[in-house]
């Protein structure tokens, strides 16, 4: 979707999209803040992009594959 709307490569290969509707608690909106942090801390760990953009390198210099 980001792409879509003109975003880069960089930023939408790590965005993350959440949806609130009008019956989303405020209990539903803490437990996916309390996962999110887990996640995006593992998901950190495990990503070389998240390495080299802490090195200073300008993801947006990155070169995608397309299949």
């Amino acid at each position: 979707m980001l792409k879509a709307l003109g975003a880069g490569d960089d930023l939408a290969h790590s965005s993350i999209r959440f949806g609130l509707g009008r019956w989303s608690t405020d209990a539903e909106v803490d437990y996916v803040a309390d996962k999110l942090i887990t996640v995006v801390t593992r998901l950190r760990e495990m990503s070389p992009l998240y390495e080299l953009a802490k090195e200073g390198v300008d993801l947006s210099t990155m070169q995608w594959q397309t299949d």
